[in-house]
């Protein structure tokens, strides 16, 4: 039922509109009346249910023209029908100019008036049908938001962008919180170890539900500290990606991942991989960052489930499954094996690498596999640069073992002997290596703690990536690398402090900082005194 309202200045027009229509008939009620536009525009502008006004044209104090300007100027949503006589021309070229929908000339006549009545309710009943259309597609699309969200943050990590206006434009639309420029993002994917054997036997909509509690255990985790949205790749791998507003986050990256293992593992009972890519400052530098979160993740085969994986080195305590599968194993894969943590699993690989299998070409198969594991080794040497002198000799044995050994247990042993070697000498050298890194980063640390230091130039200064050094300082000292500086400049403000010649101020600016006042504090924090306290007491 719509509402409709009468205005004109002759009472009998009125009651003749008001009493010779059946206006149920056309699933319309009259509203009310008025005299003139001025009274009508008071009672209609407080009604936006009125949808149709009969009005005459010419009326005292506001004529019908005015009114339909005012009701236009408000948005009322009311159609207007002007009625006027013979002499009204110029007041209907108004009319025309405000779009009125019709017009009736006095008399007017019942079935012209009928047959406008029913043109006006039809056309109300199509547009209330578009807006009962438009807003259901309305809600539809807002509960499709994290959905498509969701669909846009994987093909970001997937594909990148460029356009940042454009990107801008949809982050603002799907709610998503990270900058569109400046960026320096983290970004890390999680992949459910075993998934198949969890999820193969649940029905799809318990699936979706765990997919659904992983997401929201990561974006809480995530929320609580840093801006960013953990979202669904493809099935069974899931990505994150941070804003690092500041050196400390960068910082506490590797903590939070950490800690969404712990939860995942706690909370929902499940073992997950978490690969860790590097930073990336621009949009499209993240689908090269996630492809190697991703990638780090792949090698859960060599490391081990339920880890947390850097391409630029192994995090945590690893060790590396067997299948007890006779599939050979890919040289590629003989090659992760021999940078990884564990002899033993270069061991098993190797002899399932030489498993004698059957068939008259068995042993001719078991050669070209020893050779292909001896290809992997040279391969390795030559990339790492390691110290030929001790494996060539080694290298040379094995390759005769290949051409000459008489039995698969002598090829094998032979292999075996060589892998070991070779993979000693790898773990031997990323010892060093790292050992020798964070000699480096302390060593600079020490010598610049008084300049304006990031973990971007500490990691520049070791040539390399800000995340890896972050994650690597923190598993080799416990302390991150800006609890290393203020420990370091704390030391060295101590030692000013014994001198009274050196001013508080001297001493804050001495030790790299630019403000007394947090200066102050920090010291306090750090020794439980003030500057000043630690100089009277003369510790």
């Amino acid at each position: 039922m719509y509402k409709l309202y009468i205005v004109d200045d002759e009472s009998s027009v009125r009651a003749g509109l008001r009493d010779c229509v059946d206006w149920s008939s056309f699933g319309l009620e009259v509203a009310g009346e008025a005299e003139d536009g001025e009274l009508a525009l008071r009672e209609i502008r407080e009604d936006r249910d009125i949808r149709i006004v009969l009005t005459d044209v010419r009326m005292p104090h506001m004529d019908g023209i005015e009114m339909a300007e005012r009701l236009a100027e408000q948005g009322h949503p009311a159609k207007l029908v002007f009625i006027s006589g013979y002499g009204d021309l110029d007041y209907l070229k108004k009319a025309i100019r405000l779009e009125a929908v019709d017009y009736l000339l006095k008399p007017v006549r019942l079935g012209e008036l009928t047959e406008l009545l029913r043109r006006l309710v039809d056309k109300l009943n199509a547009e209330e049908e578009a807006r009962k259309r438009l807003s259901g597609l309305q809600i539809k699309l807002n509960q499709s938001i994290p959905l498509l969200r969701e669909r846009h943050l994987a093909a970001l990590v997937l594909d990148g962008a460029r356009d940042l206006e454009g990107l801008r434009n949809k982050f603002d639309f799907l709610g998503i919180r990270l900058p569109v420029s400046p960026i320096r993002l983290g970004v890390f994917a999680v992949r459910i170890d075993d998934y198949g054997k969890v999820f193969g036997a649940l029905p799809e909509q318990e699936r979706q539900l765990q997919a659904f509690a992983l997401l929201n255990v990561i974006e809480e985790i995530l929320n609580e500290r840093y801006s960013g949205h953990a979202f669904e790749v493809r099935t069974g791998e899931y990505a994150g990606i941070v804003q690092f507003a500041s050196d400390d986050d960068e910082d506490g990256f590797f903590a939070l991942i950490q800690l969404v293992k712990e939860q995942i593992n706690r909370l929902l009972k499940l073992e997950v991989t978490i690969g860790v890519g590097p930073a990336a400052e621009r949009w499209e530098e993240l689908p090269k960052a996630y492809g190697q979160a991703a990638h780090a993740s792949e090698h859960k085969w060599y490391v081990g489930k339920n880890q947390i994986i850097s391409m630029d080195g192994l995090i945590g305590p690893s060790a590396v499954p067997t299948s007890g599968e006779s599939e050979r194993p890919e040289p590629k894969e003989i090659a992760a094996l021999l940078k990884g943590p564990d002899r033993e699993a270069v061991r098993l690989a190797v002899e399932r690498a030489l498993e004698g299998g059957e068939g008259t070409d068995a042993i001719l198969r078991t050669r070209i596999a020893g050779a292909q594991l001896l290809a992997a080794c040279v391969e390795i040497r030559q990339e790492m640069n390691l110290p030929a002198e001790r494996l060539e000799e080694s290298e040379l044995r094995l390759w005769r073992a290949i051409a000459s050994a008489e039995t698969i247990v002598e090829l094998r042993e032979e292999a075996v002997r060589h892998l070991s070697l070779t993979h000693a000498e790898i773990s031997d050298k990323r010892e060093k290596k790292t050992h020798n890194v964070v000699a480096q980063i302390r060593r600079y640390i020490e010598e610049h703690y008084a300049e304006d230091l990031t973990n971007a130039r500490i990691a520049a200064s070791v040539y390399l990536t800000t995340t890896y050094v972050c994650l690597l300082f923190k598993q080799e000292t416990g302390m991150t690398l800006n609890e290393y500086v203020i420990e370091m400049r704390i030391a060295a403000a101590k030692a000013l402090l014994t001198d009274p010649a050196n001013k508080l101020y001297d001493v804050c600016y001495a030790v790299g900082y630019k403000d007394p006042g947090y200066f102050g504090k920090l010291f306090k924090k750090q020794t439980g005194y003030t500057p000043g306290e630690f100089r009277e007491r003369g510790l």
